[in-house]
């Protein structure tokens, strides 16, 4: 467990930790999502919304039948004919994040937050995209995405956010034999997001936000050593992460499952739920 002797207050208490705590996310609750021709799976607490009720799509949801994307949520319009890209929430997650201070004390450094998202794109007329699988063509259309949200935020005249500058800022990552692709976006005064994406198909995508929340003061710019103590949750969430091509025909048993200890330590019991 992480843990330091002192903390000195005066200064950001990021920037004084080598590492952090966490509940690891290979623990229980596993979630489980037929895609059509992919599984996907993940662990992690799932986020309690206390004001309203986000939409989450279904844990069985074909990304490529349209309908399965929600064109309206709170009578709004989430897209329109003209829409470049759709796309479906899954479920969030969520762990907090805690230091040890001296033989008594802990102390929480932040949340450590998870969104997922799937993304369709559209007629290549409306996106001047025609192949995700091309890695240039991905990059520039994970840059356009970015630039067009930057641009709608500070054309509401907030000076606050933030993005790449260019599709040659976007990092390659291989985690699992995969390739990830993240860009770094957010808003000075509040939390950094890092947005990590990887190809499903040529149209479409598979979108992971991580945000960690109040690890730092708002408009401070942490250090490299900050920087990869904050991001060592999002690691360890994509090393237990799976995503997998399913065999035609083949079947998955979709929604939550938890497993709980039993009077023998070698045995669980499994409670499915599903939507």
């Amino acid at each position: 467990m992480a843990k330091v002797d002192s903390l000195d207050l005066s200064r950001p208490v990021i920037e004084q930790l080598d590492d952090i705590y966490w509940l690891p996310f290979d623990a229980p609750p596993v979630h489980h999502y037929d895609l059509g021709d992919w599984h996907l799976s993940f662990t992690g607490k799932l986020v309690k919304h206390i004001y309203g009720a986000n939409y989450y799509a279904p844990y069985t949801t074909p990304i490529y039948n349209e309908d399965s994307y929600p064109r309206f949520y709170g009578g709004q319009p989430l897209w329109g004919n003209k829409s470049p890209y759709i796309w479906f929430k899954l479920n969030s997650v969520s762990a907090d994040c805690s230091v040890d201070v001296g033989p008594e004390d802990a102390w929480i450094v932040g949340t450590a937050s998870f969104k997922l998202l799937v993304i369709q794109v559209r007629e290549s007329s409306k996106s001047g995209i025609f192949d995700l699988t091309d890695q240039n063509q991905l990059k520039q259309f994970i840059f356009n995405k970015h630039k067009s949200d930057l641009d709608h935020l500070q054309g509401l005249g907030s000076e606050d956010f933030f993005s790449a500058w260019s599709p040659d800022e976007i990092q390659r990552y291989r985690i699992r034999g995969r390739n990830w692709y993240e860009i770094i976006d957010g808003n000075l005064g509040v939390n950094w997001c890092f947005n990590l994406y990887t190809h499903l198909s040529d149209k479409h995508l598979l979108h992971i936000a991580y945000i960690p929340s109040q690890f730092w003061p708002p408009y401070h710019i942490p250090s490299e050593k900050a920087l990869r103590v904050s991001k060592s949750p999002l690691w360890d969430f994509m090393d237990n992460l799976e995503l997998s091509k399913m065999e035609e025909g083949s079947q998955v048993v979709t929604g939550t499952i938890e497993r709980e200890a039993t009077s023998s330590w070698e045995e669980d019991t499994e409670d499915l739920s599903s939507w």
